[in-house]
């Protein structure tokens, strides 16, 4: 996607909408935040290929249904004075595309440029998360339902944006876990967003939409080994800075007896890892033909996201006094 002075507007436009939500103390506001950030998301997903289209046109039905769903439990909430909590909330959850509501966010990734990818799995969650601390409803059946459809659904994948969409499904469950402390979910969310750009930016740059792709490039040696620090990263090997998330929402299901869900995010983060390591696996272990010594040439973003993973863990031991 080229960054022209119109795809610069209506990015402005989508980051004003998510900022009218987090400031507004007016559901209505927030509603029209959202309509806001959606209408000038559509213009972003538009693209040379044709299946941008199909991509742009299932996102709009999916997030229109969802917004009316909201007003719907909106109206509920001033005027028959019913149960809306269900209501809304399920709204909430279609436009984060969480389990069971994930089908359509499948659908949607596969029409994306780098740029939209990347808005949809980090900008776009922010109001709805933000929405959901409002919601006083149990979400633990939600929660376990996401964790086990992230982790059981990614492993037959071999797509590397089914596999990444996976992956978010299933951070999402975790996130889900922590919403009720909002330092928490908001810092998960923040240091899972960049290792999730720093994701697609890397599958984009070496052109690798196919886990069998990973075995054929041979050039780009440098970008395989940042790929494979931000894949443990991301499942949480220590001493990579996605462990530090992981282990606060442990300490905080910890602190707040939520055993279930906590026996059941540890197991199934054992398969998500499978998935990430068999991704590393094939691009680095399985099959080169370069020489060893070939990966001291680091590029230079690969090394920056090389050093961000390993050297920003004592992140974690600064925050930890904050909650």
């Amino acid at each position: 996607m080229k960054m022209n002075s119109s795809k610069m507007f209506f990015l402005g436009f989508m980051i004003t909408g998510v900022m009218l939500c987090l400031c507004s103390n007016n559901w209505l506001f927030i509603w029209c935040g959202l309509e806001l950030s959606l209408i000038s998301f559509l213009p972003l997903i538009h693209s040379t290929q044709i299946i941008s289209s199909e991509s742009s046109m299932k996102y709009f039905l999916v997030q229109s249904v969802s917004s009316g769903m909201l007003i719907l439990g909106l109206m509920m909430m001033l005027t028959l004075k019913l149960n809306y909590n269900l209501i809304i909330a399920s709204s909430i959850l279609i436009k984060m595309g969480v389990a069971p509501f994930h089908s359509w966010l499948l659908g949607v990734v596969e029409g994306l440029s780098m740029i939209p990818m990347m808005l949809m799995f980090t900008v776009s969650k922010i109001a709805p998360l933000m929405m959901l601390t409002f919601i006083t409803l149990s979400l633990a059946l939600i929660i376990c339902l996401t964790m086990v459809t992230g982790a059981m659904l990614g492993l037959n994948q071999s797509s590397t944006r089914k596999i990444i969409t996976y992956s978010s499904i299933f951070n999402m469950g975790l996130i889900l876990m922590s919403i009720k402390n909002n330092f928490i979910w908001f810092y998960y969310l923040v240091i899972y967003s960049i290792l999730v750009s720093m994701l697609v930016f890397l599958i984009f740059k070496m052109n690798m939409f196919y886990v069998n792709q990973m075995i054929t490039m041979e050039n780009l040696m440098s970008y395989k080994m940042g790929l494979w620090f931000i894949l443990l990263s991301m499942g949480g090997m220590p001493p990579f800075v996605g462990f530090s998330i992981k282990l606060i929402v442990i300490e905080f299901s910890v602190i707040h007896q939520m055993t279930i869900n906590l026996i059941i995010m540890i197991l199934f983060s054992l398969l998500v890892m499978f998935f990430y390591l068999r991704l590393s696996y094939l691009s680095i272990m399985f099959f080169s033909m370069s020489n060893k010594w070939m990966t001291l040439n680091l590029s230079k973003m690969p090394m920056m996201f090389m050093m961000f993973n390993t050297l920003t863990l004592p992140i974690y031991l600064t925050t930890k006094i904050f909650y």
